[in-house]
């Protein structure tokens, strides 16, 4: 039985995260073309924090992340989901893809899966995210499932835009 739920678009399934997942997850996060737009590399024993602290994330918030692979190959080519944005109350959408994912519609079908499972089960009133300014391709997914820029700023110790979608914009 999952602790969570899972959800399945039409090429993805967004699951639990298993202790098998971590070695092929740390390798995507740690390709060094791919660390260029994520917010930082992390040592492993941050690597195996943040790993448990999206497991937990779940049990405190009733949303988190899930890992996302390929419905047709059971491949493992990110992860995705809410959580709560540092230092803050925010609820942010995340997603991190590898790079052989990239340019495949992926992250942005399954940023609409977290959008939609943040505003209609979890009935947050808006989700943000954080895309570093250079990252064209991160913009894109954002602003293809709705996002607006709000406001430009340091977060996560990078030069950034945060974008927003309300519930209300959700729903039209």
């Amino acid at each position: 039985m999952s602790e969570y739920p899972e959800i399945e678009t039409a090429r993805l399934r967004l699951r639990q995260f298993r202790a098998e997942d971590f070695a092929v997850h740390r390798a995507l996060v740690d390709d060094d073309s791919a660390v260029t737009w994520s917010h930082r590399r992390r040592p492993l024993a941050a690597s195996l924090r943040s790993w448990a602290d999206r497991i937990d994330g779940w049990q405190r918030n009733g949303f988190g992340m899930w890992i996302a692979e390929v419905v047709a190959t059971r491949e493992v080519i990110g992860h995705c989901g809410l959580q709560r944005m540092e230092g803050g109350d925010e609820v942010e959408l995340g997603y991190y893809f590898g790079r052989a994912a990239w340019g495949q519609g992926y992250a942005t079908e399954a940023a609409r899966a977290c959008l939609a499972y943040g505003f209609d089960q979890c009935d947050l009133p808006s989700i943000v995210a954080v895309v570093r300014r250079e990252n064209a391709a991160s913009r894109r997914v954002v602003q293809k499932v709705g996002m607006l820029p709000e406001r430009d700023g340091t977060f996560y110790d990078a030069d950034a835009t945060l974008f927003r979608l309300t519930s209300g914009d959700f729903r039209r």
